[in-house]
C-alpha cells in the first residue's frame, strides 16, 4: 500500500493511495496522533471518502432510467486505488476516474480529484468532481474522518462539539440505516450550541443534521484550551458517529445522505443528490485548524 506524507512545521499527514484516505495526522509539538488508527474491534478505517453515494441505499440498490445497480453503503471510492497527479512537501493531489469496474455499479463517467494541503497548523482537503460526459451526471460525496478522543487530557465524557449557530433542524437518528427527517429532531442532547459526548448519545447510532447552518464546528474539552476547529464549508448535511465503547468520534460533512425512509429508487430524485451539468466542476472542501 503506497502512502504519501506531507508536513509543515506543526503537523505531518499520511495519505494512502487506496481510497485517498487520510490515515494519520500528527501534532509534532505535542507528539499526538489525531486520527483514529484503526482497530477491527471497533472500526478498521480512518477517514474514508464517500462517493458516489453517502450512507446506505434502500436494499443497496438504485435505478437510473430502467437500469438497476447494486451499490453498498458509502460507495466504492474508499476501496479503489487512486492515481498520483502531483506531490510536494506540503501538498498532494490524487485522482480517481471512471472505468469498466465503476460502470458495473455506477453508470456515469467522472473524474474525482482529492487535494491535500498543510500550512502551519491547518490541514485542508479539497474535492473536485468533473463531468467529462456528454450528459449530466448525478452523485453524492462526503468525508468520514475519525478523531481520537481524548486527543488531549481528560476522559471521553469531558469532550464536546460546539457549533457556530444553533442547529434547530437536527439531530435525527437513522431508521434501519435510512434517513427519517419526518421525525422531530432530538434537541434534548444540546446544551445551547454544545453537543456533549456520552456513550448514551450514540446508543441509537449516528446523529444526522440536515440544512446545517454552521460553517465552523469546534471539538473541545472541559480540561484545557486544546481544540480542533472544523470548517465544513457549505456542506448541507453532517453526520456524527461512534461505535459503542470506541475511543473516537467521526465528524462527517456530507453533500448527500442515506436514502430517506419510503423514498423511490430513482437515483436522479435521491435526497441530497448533486446534479452536475456537462463540462461543469463541483468543488467542496473542509479544513482542520489545530489550536
Amino acid at each position: 500500500m503506497a502512502v504519501f506524507e506531507i508536513e509543515s512545521q506543526y503537523l505531518s499527514a499520511k495519505i494512502s493511495l487506496i481510497g485517498a484516505e487520510l490515515i494519520s495526522l500528527y501534532d509534532k509539538e505535542l507528539q499526538r496522533e489525531y486520527i483514529w488508527q484503526g482497530d477491527e474491534q471497533y472500526w478498521s478505517r480512518h477517514a474514508p471518502i464517500l462517493f458516489p453515494i453517502v450512507g446506505k441505499l434502500n436494499h443497496d440498490r438504485y435505478r437510473v432510467g430502467h437500469r438497476y445497480f447494486n451499490l453498498s453503503q458509502h460507495g466504492f471510492a474508499r476501496d479503489r486505488e487512486f492515481e498520483l497527479i502531483s506531490s510536494s512537501s506540503d501538498e498532494l493531489r490524487l485522482r480517481l476516474s471512471w472505468g469498466q469496474e465503476s460502470f458495473k455499479v455506477y453508470p456515469f463517467k467522472f473524474i474525482l480529484d482529492v487535494h491535500f494541503k498543510i500550512y502551519g497548523p491547518v490541514l485542508t482537503v479539497c474535492y473536485e468532481v468533473k463531468c467529462p460526459e456528454k450528459r449530466d451526471i448525478f452523485f453524492s460525496i462526503g468525508s468520514h474522518p475519525a478523531f481520537n478522543i481524548p486527543f488531549s487530557e481528560g476522559r471521553f465524557e469531558d469532550y464536546f462539539l460546539e457549533f457556530e449557530f444553533n442547529e434547530f433542524s437536527g439531530p435525527h437518528y437513522l431508521e434501519n440505516d435510512l434517513a427519517d427527517f419526518d421525525q422531530k429532531p432530538n434537541m434534548t442532547v444540546f446544551s445551547g450550541k454544545k453537543l456533549h459526548f456520552t456513550e448514551k448519545l450514540f446508543e441509537k447510532g449516528a446523529l444526522i443534521f440536515k440544512d446545517v447552518k454552521s460553517d465552523k464546528i469546534t471539538l473541545k474539552n472541559k480540561i484545557n484550551d486544546r481544540e480542533i476547529v472544523f470548517d465544513i464549508g457549505e456542506a448541507p448535511y453532517l453526520g456524527i458517529w461512534k461505535p459503542a465503547g470506541a475511543p473516537f468520534v467521526c465528524v462527517e460533512p456530507w453533500f448527500g445522505v442515506a436514502d430517506v425512509v419510503g423514498a423511490s429508487d430513482d437515483f436522479l430524485k435521491k435526497e441530497g443528490v448533486i446534479h452536475l451539468d456537462v463540462g461543469e466542476v463541483f468543488k467542496s472542501s473542509y479544513s482542520l485548524h489545530f489550536k
